[in-house]
């Protein structure tokens, strides 16, 4: 269950003005954690060396020194910081930790998470008690992906929810309105091809979202499936040939564009994105970038919920893409803990961060930032499906098997194929299944 108190309601959500939440004054400073892997001790030592690995921007790296900065002046000694681009990260960290000379603190990507787990390379967290490591104030169920096996092995460093991030300029222009969040998938097609209409052919009514694997998962789970069970694909033929005959119609109808043109503008970044170009009013994806999307344009982003058959069978969940893990094999693990519970739980750190990693873990702290217009619209947005739309959601371990890389690339190279018309539904969907099952034996 999500113990999220207050938050902005479905009804509310697209109206809200974007006022920042009023400051509050929290007593939530972490406390630290010690000993060495397997001794009894689980006090910090306190003004020790610690170093944590990480990926990102400029900002990123400046608002993390920033918070090491803080972390000295409380607790003593140094931090460093090593961030990398991330594209560079995997493969560093991989060599590091297979090296033995990887950071104390790390943060992982969410695919990745399991994988250490599996290899030990991750330290068990649940042995520093709550006044070391406080997890009080935490979305339980977000945080609950980071239990690997039983043992809890690392953390969110934000929260985030997949979503649709929507050009209510564009939409305004034409006399319409953003979908408010719940909005069902047939409701949503007629929508899509009403912008196509009323813009006079100028504007694709949505973009083809058929390739995007995190849709897809949403999608598959609002028919009471998870992409994996048991290490093997969890849904059928039928469910990913549902998937696709969505699009075509959408394509076929002209309210979506033609697999041609989202192929060539799949890459490039999001400046080459239909939305930022003014060819789409819309574009999935999980909406912590929508700082990123809105700097790239003067006209007003907005975020809503995907289509869903209902609000009992949204697929939603909030769940960590960014999370944060101590190394098993750190000389200082207690230090090392002490430094997650400080970037989690101290207010000042919170509003050094703000929405740096996706919007703040710590539930209280959360509504205390003051945070920018695109920011505030995220933070509430992840806030409103938690509370109207969430559904548990399977541990990383479980989300992502062996295999699952390939699997997704799998995934995008067929849909790809079949919105350009290099096959059909049926064959793409049974090249698919073959694929997949071999790369998940």
């Amino acid at each position: 269950m999500h113990h999220i108190g207050r938050g902005p309601s479905r009804r509310s959500f697209l109206g809200l003005g974007l006022a920042a939440a009023g400051a509050t004054t929290l007593s939530l400073a972490g406390c630290g954690a010690s000993g060495s892997p397997g001794s009894a001790s689980v006090t910090p030592q306190g003004n020790v060396p610690l170093k944590m690995s990480a990926y990102g921007s400029n900002v990123r790296q400046q608002k993390l020194q920033r918070v090491f900065e803080l972390y000295a002046k409380k607790h003593g000694g140094t931090v460093g910081l090593q961030l990398l681009s991330n594209e560079a990260y995997a493969q560093k960290l991989a060599t590091e930790i297979a090296g033995g000379a990887a950071a104390d603190v790390l943060a992982l990507f969410q695919n990745i998470v399991a994988q250490y787990a599996t290899k030990n390379a991750l330290a068990p967290l649940d042995r520093y008690g709550a006044k070391v490591l406080d997890l009080s104030h935490l979305d339980q169920e977000a945080a609950s992906g980071g239990v690997i096996g039983g043992k809890r092995v690392a953390l969110p460093l934000g929260d985030n929810a997949y979503g649709v991030i929507w050009d209510r300029s564009a939409l305004t222009g034409l006399g319409l309105s953003v979908p408010e969040p719940g909005q069902t998938w047939d409701r949503f097609i007629s929508f899509a091809n009403d912008v196509r209409k009323k813009s006079g052919g100028r504007l694709y009514g949505t973009m083809d979202d058929s390739t995007d694997f995190n849709g897809f998962e949403i999608f598959v789970r609002q028919r009471g499936k998870e992409l994996y069970k048991d290490g093997k694909l969890g849904f059928s033929k039928g469910d990913l040939q549902a998937w696709f005959e969505i699009w075509a119609e959408l394509r076929k109808s002209g309210a979506a564009p033609p697999g041609d043109l989202t192929v060539q503008t799949s890459t490039g970044g999001f400046g080459n994105s239909l939305l930022v170009t003014g060819k789409v009013p819309n574009f999935f994806i999980y909406p912590n970038v929508l700082s990123s999307f809105q700097a790239l344009t003067k006209n007003e982003l907005a975020v809503s919920t995907m289509p869903m058959p209902s609000a009992s069978q949204s697929g939603h969940f909030v769940r960590a893409s960014n999370w944060v893990a101590v190394n098993a094999r750190s000389s200082h693990p207690a230090d090392a803990v002490a430094l997650v519970d400080f970037m989690l739980n101290d207010e000042q750190a919170a509003s050094v961060l703000q929405a740096e990693f996706a919007a703040p873990p710590n539930l209280e702290l959360r509504r205390t930032i003051t945070y920018g217009k695109s920011d505030r619209v995220f933070v509430d947005y992840v806030e409103l499906v938690a509370k109207e739309f969430a559904r548990p959601v399977p541990p990383l371990d479980e989300e992502f098997p062996s295999g699952s890389p390939q699997v997704m690339t799998a995934f995008v190279t067929t849909s790809q194929g079949i919105a350009t018309g290099q096959q059909s539904i049926a064959a793409g969907t049974d090249g698919f299944f073959s694929q997949a099952e071999g790369y998940l034996s």
